[in-house]
């Protein structure tokens, strides 16, 4: 009979050799929401499977990772991956991404590819950006401007 004892699962029986035990574990996709009282994340959400965080890195979406948007009905799909980082699982979604033009006056949202690894992945496969916490939908724009100082 098989129970539970002090949080341990316990397996009695006569155990012979090539005997299996198969553990499920189910790891279901989680969004994290930001804690409140975090006012740099309000609003933003990271993402849990299982016990691992997972993070963007620009490497793998378009270049960028901190102009992509997730929001709450986003679907995601784990997916492994044997040819990356030596073997990890991936979360990949269809995602709304802020796009400037290129004469940087019109700002825009496009559908684009996602795709997220494990936190402990990251920084693996050269200079690249990389985001934990998203926003899950447009609040606001902060406008940045680079200055040329070259005469």
């Amino acid at each position: 009979m098989n129970t539970v004892d002090r949080g341990y699962a316990v397996l009695k029986r006569a155990w012979k050799k090539g005997d299996v035990v198969t553990v499920n574990l189910p790891m279901e996709i989680k969004k994290v929401m930001a804690n409140s009282r975090v006012t740099d994340d309000l609003g933003k959400v990271a993402l849990q499977r299982g016990p691992l965080i997972f993070c963007a890195e620009g490497i793998d979406n378009n270049g960028l990772a901190s102009n992509i948007i997730l929001p709450q009905n986003t679907s995601l799909t784990p997916e492994f991956k044997s040819d990356l980082l030596s073997g990890v699982m991936v979360l990949k979604a269809q995602v709304p991404a802020v796009k400037i033009d290129d004469n940087g006056e019109n700002v825009s949202t496009v559908k684009q590819n996602f795709m997220a690894i494990p936190y402990y992945a990251w920084a693996n496969r050269g200079e690249s950006e990389m985001m934990i916490w998203f926003p899950s939908s447009v609040q606001a724009v902060d406008l940045l401007s680079t200055r040329n100082t070259t005469k």
